[in-house]
């Protein structure tokens, strides 16, 4: 969408009888100069979209439609760029303010309900919001107090998830109150491509700076990285957790080649024994607000 968007504005911005070979550098820096960074675009998002045409152009090259990109080395403006703090993981007074407060006096009972549950998942499970949103009842597997990813971001995020007893009893709680075949029932999907986590994530916005603040440094996405810290943080508790472990249950690549292209995978007792090895490492006062569910839920 965003690639679309980007080639639509410059296309509008130019004759109708030009074509893709008469767009010389001097133009494309015209547009630039004179419509993106006019329009009061971030260096960010100016940037993006040169890129955007850029893809296309590279394309058009490579098929002989064109000589030259004339969209190379026309974006990165240095000196305009404004100091950003990196995202991070959520610290433990964080992690309990959220997990005491109601999320239905911010976004309603319907999206409260559903922040309330995806918090405590996404914390110790270290799933993205996507994964979550999109796992169905076929995917749990109730025998291993777990469940299946069947797809991700990545081809690595296919992975079978241990849930930690403590928020094991949501998992139950959703499969037996599910209507639909999803354990997050009663999503709509949304946005451009039509994702069932799109507005859940705008909730959990207005929800976390209602709570927080709003510093930009944390998202839903920092409930997966305190996982990481977590796990990360055990393995000097447990010699059930290792790099090889922690790339398994996050769903990225292996760390060296053997293991990411000839070993099976570990089995799903040494995948639990890893995430047992948390109750070593987080905060009390954390594992005190993980259990039970919102009163008249």
């Amino acid at each position: 969408m965003q690639h679309v968007i980007a080639i639509r504005e410059f296309a509008q911005s130019q004759p109708s009888n030009r074509t893709v070979d008469r767009i010389s550098r001097r133009i494309a820096g015209e547009f630039i100069s004179g419509v993106l960074m006019q329009a009061g675009a971030s260096q960010k998002t100016v940037n993006r979209k040169i890129s955007s045409i850029s893809s296309l152009w590279r394309w058009l090259r490579k098929r002989g439609f064109v000589e030259e990109n004339p969209w190379e080395g026309q974006g990165s403006f240095v000196s305009a760029v404004k100091s950003v703090r990196p995202k991070r993981a959520y610290e433990a007074p964080e992690l309990v303010r959220l997990l005491i407060a109601d999320p239905r006096s911010t976004v309603g009972s319907r999206y409260g309900l559903v922040l309330f549950d995806l918090m405590r998942l996404g914390l110790l499970t270290g799933c993205r919001i996507g994964e979550l949103c999109q796992l169905r009842v076929d995917d749990v597997i109730e025998s291993q107090q777990a469940f299946r990813i069947p797809q991700g971001k990545t081809e690595n995020a296919r992975r079978i998830m241990p849930v930690h007893r403590a928020v094991w009893p949501i998992i139950q709680r959703r499969i037996a109150s599910s209507s639909d075949g999803w354990i997050f029932s009663g999503l709509t999907p949304a946005g451009p491509d039509g994702k069932r986590s799109w507005i859940v994530v705008k909730r959990y916005a207005t929800f976390r700076q209602a709570v927080l603040g709003q510093s930009g440094e944390v998202d839903f996405h920092s409930f997966r990285r305190s996982f990481a810290t977590y796990l990360e943080r055990a393995s000097t508790h447990s010699m059930a957790v290792n790099s090889s472990v922690i790339a398994e249950l996050m769903g990225h690549v292996k760390p060296t080649l053997a293991l990411a292209v000839y070993s099976s995978g570990l089995v799903p007792s040494q995948l639990r024994a890893a995430v047992e090895a948390l109750d070593h490492v987080i905060e009390p006062e954390v594992i005190q607000h993980l259990g039970g569910k919102l009163r008249g839920a």
